[in-house]
């Protein structure tokens, strides 16, 4: 679990997420849950560096299709900027990595315990 407690310039978001991905590395974790409710300034530069940079490394780090839930504030999901910041859930197609949005922690969980069940169920069928 990541949680922001304050909104963040660029070089820090970098490296939490760094060190996050350094934690997840040790125990393989491919369920990220991410509390960005108090950071209010999600933008372009760091969703950018994001979906080009970080999210490409996940599976070699940590094999795997890596899934992210955010906690995003309310006003987050109606914000312009934060909606044009978080891919669609289209582009998540086919990559070794899915996001999705929150308003509630529990809603998160249950999430990612549904993508890892559906994950599990996957390479029994297969």
């Amino acid at each position: 679990m990541g949680r922001w407690l304050r909104p963040i310039e660029l070089e820090e978001l970098q490296h939490g997420y760094q060190l996050l991905l350094e934690a997840a590395e040790a125990g393989k974790c491919q369920r990220w849950l991410l509390d960005v409710r108090r950071r209010q300034n999600t933008h372009q530069v760091g969703a950018q560096w994001m979906v080009n940079t970080l999210l490409p490394q996940l599976a070699h780090w940590l094999g795997g299709r890596t899934k992210l839930a955010y906690l995003m504030a309310p006003v987050y999901m109606r914000d312009e900027a934060a909606d044009a910041a978080f891919p669609p859930a289209a582009y998540f197609a086919g990559k070794p990595f899915v996001g999705e949005w929150f308003i509630k922690e529990n809603a998160a969980i249950a999430w990612l315990h549904t993508q890892s069940v559906l994950a599990a169920h996957h390479l029994i069928f297969c």
